[in-house]
This record gives structure tokens, sequence and C-alpha cells, in this order.
């Protein structure tokens, strides 16, 4: 469709494409180069933040949204709408992306506050579900990056919030994966939100988001879940809504790992993704 519309347009007017590949955000003063700087943690452990996890939530939010942070483009392309961009897609892939000598057994996924669509708000179970299976475990290339039947442990507490309004089309999904329904039904569901002139206007409106953006969410999960053999939420406050959606609930992240390495038969290999901008994950071998 992309590319049609670019032929399109090229036919009636000139069309140039520019794309830049950023560099992931980083923090300055004290802590620059948090957490992959050694000197950073060194900063951080005589701090007084390393307290920071006993403050409420949100003072933790507003203490990290008040550090400085700096942003930089490290390469620009221009030319054809879709051929610089997938320059800079294949160039910020090679330059962010983490090399893995073989595929991991387990691998926790650092969860933001708000997922990724616009407007941005604070996460449901489904949008959780949506950032860790179907955002983080899709930037890989060459091979998926856990074994078969293996574990991604999501740090969560996925609490039942849907923000009024805006979510109603989420809350619609979860209700009818809590109530068990087949995917022949979970499929009617859908087709009957693509026809709901109710919510057709609301998202026109700029009311909620469009009523099949949950099942595209949910769909986008499969390929995932297809491989996994678990899903674990560690720190879970709300058990009945991680099975709702099929996954292991657990109190904090000890117990989650616990699964991780009865799951791999001993001393799982585990990996971690700190949280977004989430990095490739390139795996040299899928043995």
């Amino acid at each position: 469709l992309a590319l049609e519309l670019e032929r399109e347009l090229a036919a009636r007017l000139p069309v140039i494409g520019a794309s830049l590949v950023l560099d992931p955000p980083r923090l300055q003063g004290r802590f620059r180069g948090y957490p992959y700087d050694d000197s950073a943690l060194d900063q951080l452990a005589t701090s007084p933040l390393r307290r920071f996890s006993l403050l409420p939530a949100l003072a933790r939010r507003r203490i990290l949204q008040g550090l400085s942070r700096e942003l930089r483009a490290a390469a620009a392309f221009a030319g054809p709408p879709s051929v610089a961009h997938a320059e800079a897609l294949l160039r910020g892939i090679a330059r962010r992306s983490a090399r893995l000598e073989r595929p991991l057994d387990a691998i926790v996924i650092g969860m933001p506050w708000k997922h990724h669509h616009s407007p941005r708000e604070r996460l449901n179970p489904l949008t959780v579900a949506t950032v860790a299976l179907g955002l983080a475990l899709r930037l890989w290339r060459d091979s998926f990056p856990i074994a078969d039947g293996g574990t991604a442990i999501i740090p969560h507490r996925l609490s039942r919030h849907f923000a009024h309004g805006t979510q109603n089309p989420y809350r619609a999904l979860f209700l009818a994966l809590r109530d068990g329904r087949a995917g022949a039904e979970v499929a009617a569901a859908e087709r009957a939100a693509a026809t709901d002139d109710r919510a057709l206007t609301a998202y026109r409106a700029g009311r909620a988001c469009h009523p099949l953006l949950p099942y595209a969410d949910w769909d986008g999960c499969r390929p995932a879940l297809d491989r996994l053999g678990a899903v674990v939420v560690a720190g879970c406050r709300d058990h009945q809504a991680a099975r709702t959606l099929g996954f292991v609930p657990t109190h904090g992240v000890s117990g989650a790992l616990e699964v991780a390495h009865g799951l791999a038969g001993g001393r799982a290999r585990i990996g971690f993704l700190l949280g977004p901008p989430y990095f490739p994950l390139e795996v040299a071998s899928g043995r």
C-alpha cells in the first residue's frame, strides 16, 4: 500500500523522502551512560537514588522525567521515500543490534509506564502483552532470540486498568478473552467491531482508539506466543488478568526466574531487555 501510494504521488509531483537514524536517548550529568557504563553504575551506587524504589510511583516518574537527556541523529538518508526508509531501518538495526551466539532460554523484558500508541496512556493487560511480545520480541534477525519452548518474563503488576473512553475497545477484547471465547468467537467479535458505528464515530472524533487496534495488537503477539513455552508476569497483582491472556502470574522476579530455570531443565541462559527503546537481537545460530 505504501509503495503504491508513493508511485501515485510520484506520477503527479516530485517526491523525496528523508529518514533519520537516531541514537538511543542518553542520560546527561552524573548518570551519563546508565545503564551500560560501569562508571554510571558506580555513581548510582553512591547516590541517594539507590533508595529510588521506595518512593511512590508518581514521585519516581517525576524524578525520571526530570533527568536531562539527549537524542542525536547518527545518520540521515534521502531519496525515494521507500528506499530512504529501508536504508535507515537497515542502518539502525546494524548500529543498535546486540548479537547472540545462540538463542536464550529465557528473556526478561523491562516495561515502560505507557504504551507506544498515540495518545500514549497507561498500560493495560493487552498493551503490556503488545509491548513485550508484539514489539520487543519482534525486533530480531536471522533467528528468534529465544529457544523453542523458552520463557519470556514480564515484570509488571498487570493491573486491569483501561483508560475511560480511549481504551474501550481494549476492554471489550479483554472481556471476550476473559469469558473464554474460542478463536472463532473472537474472530466474530472482531468482525462486529469493524462495523460498530458507535466505536468508529468515537475513533474519528479522537475519543477512542480504532476498534480493530486491540485485535491487531493481540494478533501481533501470536508469532512470539507460538514459539514460547511460557510467558511469566513477575510482580503480578491481578492473577486472573494474567490467566485470561494465558500467562503465568508470580509474586516477583525471583519466582519468575525459578520458573524459567525449571522449564530449561536446569540452569537457564537468561537475557535482559532493560526497557524501550528496545534494541534488535541478532542471533548467529538457531542451535
